[in-house]
């Protein structure tokens, strides 16, 4: 236990020249620990986090980061520590006293002391609360996706031209069409489904809309995959640059109950 202790004294000593005072005015918690992530240092940010009733270094003569590291990136950070090389915005979860768990954003470099063992300066960045809106955000659009995946309506983008080129169509355009995106895309197919007496008036009304920078509403029908007229209703409006310029077309395809059974043969 002496020799322990002695060699506690020692490496402070040499880890002195890396450490400021002004570690303690961070947000960050800094860490100085050896390989076996045994903490030799640590500011006031860190001790607030873990719940340190006591600065005295005797205090911590037994303290490890492995207490407080998530036990799944206890092995990572390991590994990349033995590599010797700099880490940079490592995501790592740390927990404090009370076994709360935060997202950390976690920084290595080596201190260059002339010993055997290897000695780490650690930053650590609290990034709880931006994880977790990251996590509600992807949480939203993920709830966002799998409502346009079960409504029968396709959201669109949509070309300036008289073909009306897909360039974004929603999932629920194979309910709607019958045709998947893939077949949508980038390809004049919607243009060519549209009822060849509804073209010149979903034109010439979207056209309308367009110069007055208003939305279009339109109805008309479309020749589904399966050969069936199936009647539909569009709310759209039109996408300008900054110099007024049309870039394209953007709005909902929705569908209405199929006003004529009759096959593409009867028309």
């Amino acid at each position: 236990m002496l020799k322990r202790f002695t060699q506690y004294l020692q490496v402070p000593e040499l880890l002195e020249p890396y450490w400021t005072p002004l570690f303690d005015q961070w947000h960050e918690c800094i860490l100085m620990i050896d390989q076996a992530f045994s903490i030799y240092k640590s500011n006031q940010s860190w001790q607030q986090f873990v719940g340190a009733a006591t600065h005295d270094p005797a205090d911590h003569l037994d303290g490890n980061l492995t207490r407080h590291l998530y036990p799944e990136d206890v092995f990572l950070l390991k590994q990349l520590l033995l590599k010797g090389q700099p880490i940079e915005r490592l995501r790592v979860r740390l927990m404090n006293a009370h076994y709360q768990l935060f997202w950390f954003e976690l920084s290595a470099t080596v201190l260059p002391i002339g010993t055997s063992a290897q000695y780490w300066c650690l930053q650590c960045s609290d990034q709880t609360q931006n994880i977790q809106q990251q996590y509600l955000q992807a949480a939203q659009q993920r709830s966002l996706t799998d409502l346009l995946y079960r409504l029968p309506i396709m959201l669109y983008r949509s070309r300036h031209d008289r073909d009306w080129t897909m360039e974004y169509v929603s999932p629920g355009c194979e309910a709607i069409t019958g045709y998947t995106s893939q077949a949508l895309l980038n390809t004049p197919l919607y243009g060519q489904i549209i009822h060849p007496e509804d073209e010149e008036q979903v034109w010439s009304k979207v056209q309308h809309a367009i110069q007055r920078k208003t939305l279009f509403y339109l109805n008309y029908r479309i020749i589904h995959a399966n050969q069936q007229i199936a009647q539909v209703q569009e709310i759209g409006q039109g996408l300008y640059s900054d110099s007024d310029m049309v870039l394209g077309v953007e709005g909902v395809i929705f569908s209405s109950m199929y006003s004529d059974k009759t096959a593409l043969a009867s028309i």
